[in-house]
C-alpha cells in the first residue's frame, strides 16, 4: 500500500502537527471541565499519596491491592513526589500520555501497511477523538493503558512481518505493564501468539521469541506478585478479580457495572470485607461461579448482551442536567464513534485490505470484547481500544480516496 510519494515528502511536520492540535484539545479539556476526583480516582490517589509518603501502597478504604497498582505507582506518584497534590500537574502527565498515543497510532498504522495517507490520517483521528481528550482529565488508568496496548499492537504486528529478540522483549515489558496497569489488556496476548504463529521463523525461533517475553513480563510481574504474597498472603495481580466477576454474574447483573449494594451480596458485603480483601474477593468468584453454573441460557445470553453493550454508540445522557456545551461534546462524540466504527467495518468489504495486519487487529479486538463479556461493561473500558479502531478506519480512507484518484487519473489519461 505504499506509494512512491511516501518516500518524497517526511511525515513528521504533519504528525507534528497533529500531535500539537491533540495537545491542544486536551489542555481544553482540562481548562473548560471542571471534575473532582471521585469512585476509582480516589483509589488511584490515596495509593499514590500513601507511596510517596512512605505509608505503602494501600488505597482510601484501607486495601492493599484491590486497584491496579500501575497508574498510581508510574504516573500518579512521581507527580506527587516532583509536584506535590496537584491535580492539574496530574492531568498534564495524561495529556503528556495522550500525546504518546497519537505518534503510537502513526507508528502501529505504518506497521499494519498503510502508506502515508493512512499513518496521519490514523494519527488525526486519535488527535481529534472527542473522548481522549476529556478522559485526561479522569485520574484514569486507562490514560496510561491506551499507550502500552498500541505499543503491544505495534510489536505484535512487527513480529507477524519481522521478528526479533529486541522486538520480543520489549512486547514483555509491554505486557508486563499491562498486568500491572489494567489486566483486561492481557487479552492482546490472543494478538501476539496468533503474530508468533504467522511469523516466517522455523518453530524453535518462535519458541525463543515466547521465552523471552515470557522472561521481560516476569521480571516486571513478579516482585509485585511477592510483595502481595506479603502482604495480603496471595501471589496475585490484584484482589478485585472476584469482586468483578461477581458484579457481572449475579441474580441482579444487568451486563453494566452496578454498586454491590444492588446484589444479593450487598448485606452482607460489610462482614466480607472484614474477612480480608483476598478472602472477600474469593468468596464473591465462588458466588459468581456458582450463579453461572446454575444459570447457563442467562449466563450466555448476558454475555452476548455485554458484547452489544460495550459497542453501543454512546447516545447515553451524562449526570444531572449537563450544559449546552456538553450536550454539543457528547453529539459530536457520538457521531465520531459511529463513523469509526463503520469505518473499522468497512475493512471487512475492501478485500485489498485482507491481509495478516488486518487479522491481528481483528483479534485484538475480538479478545477485548470478550474479556469484557465475562465481566461487566463500562463505556470506558473500550477507550484504550478505540485507537485501533481508528488505525483500521485510516486504512479504509486510504484505500477509497487512493481507489478514487486512480480512477480519476485514469479516465484524464482516456480522455487525453
Amino acid at each position: 500500500m505504499h506509494s512512491h510519494s511516501d518516500k518524497q515528502q517526511p511525515d513528521w511536520p504533519w504528525l507534528a502537527l497533529f500531535v500539537v492540535i491533540g495537545l491542544a484539545l486536551r489542555l481544553a479539556a482540562m481548562a473548560g471541565f471542571s471534575h473532582v476526583p471521585e469512585g476509582d480516582e480516589l483509589a488511584y490517589k490515596s495509593m499514590a499519596l500513601n507511596w510517596v509518603g512512605g505509608h505503602g501502597i494501600v488505597d482510601e478504604m484501607g486495601n492493599r491491592a484491590m486497584y491496579n497498582v500501575g497508574y498510581p505507582l508510574l504516573v500518579l506518584a512521581p507527580v506527587f513526589f516532583l509536584a506535590g497534590e496537584d491535580l492539574q500537574a496530574m492531568r498534564m502527565a495524561n495529556v503528556c500520555l495522550g500525546g504518546l498515543s497519537i505518534v503510537l497510532c502513526y507508528l502501529a498504522a505504518k506497521e499494519a501497511g498503510a502508506g502515508r495517507l493512512g499513518r496521519l490520517v490514523s494519527a488525526a483521528v486519535w488527535a481529534v477523538y472527542l473522548p481522549a481528550s476529556v478522559y485526561t482529565v479522569y485520574l484514569f488508568k486507562e490514560n496510561l493503558m491506551t499507550p502500552i496496548m498500541l505499543g503491544v499492537v505495534w510489536c505484535a504486528l512487527r513480529l507477524a512481518r519481522a521478528p526479533s529478540v529486541r522486538v520480543a522483549v520489549g512486547c514483555g515489558i509491554l505486557l508486563g505493564l499491562l498486568a500491572l496497569v489494567g489486566n483486561a489488556g492481557l487479552s492482546l496476548l490472543g494478538m501476539v501468539v496468533l503474530a508468533l504463529v504467522l511469523a516466517p521463523v522455523p518453530p524453535p525461533r518462535r519458541i525463543v521469541l515466547a521465552t523471552v517475553m515470557l522472561i521481560a513480563a516476569a521480571l516486571l510481574v513478579v516482585p509485585w506478585m511477592i510483595r502481595n504474597q506479603q502482604v495480603i498472603g496471595a501471589p496475585v495481580l490484584n484482589t478485585n478479580g472476584g469482586f468483578n466477576l461477581y458484579l457481572g454474574n449475579n441474580p441482579a447483573a444487568t451486563g453494566m457495572y452496578l454498586s454491590i449494594s444492588d446484589t444479593p451480596r450487598g448485606a452482607s458485603w460489610g462482614d466480607l470485607r472484614k474477612l480480608g480483601e483476598v478472602r472477600a474477593s474469593d468468596v464473591l468468584k465462588q458466588d459468581a461461579l456458582a450463579w453461572i453454573k446454575a444459570n447457563p441460557v442467562p449466563f450466555l445470553s448476558l454475555s452476548l448482551k455485554k458484547a452489544a453493550y460495550f459497542w453501543t454508540p454512546p447516545f447515553h445522557q451524562g449526570q444531572g442536567e449537563g450544559s449546552s456545551a456538553e450536550r454539543v461534546v457528547r453529539a459530536l462524540w457520538g457521531i465520531q464513534f459511529v463513523l469509526l466504527m463503520a469505518a473499522a467495518l468497512g475493512t471487512l468489504l475492501i478485500r485489498a485490505l485482507w491481509h495478516r495486519p488486518l487479522v491481528l487487529l481483528w483479534v485484538a479486538i475480538g479478545c477485548y470484547t470478550a474479556v469484557h463479556m465475562l465481566f461487566y461493561v463500562s463505556f470506558r473500558y473500550r477507550e484504550p481500544m478505540m485507537p485501533v479502531l481508528g488505525i483500521m478506519a485510516a486504512l479504509v480512507v486510504e484505500s477509497l480516496l487512493l481507489r478514487r484518484f486512480a480512477s480519476m487519473t485514469l479516465g484524464r489519461v482516456r480522455a487525453v
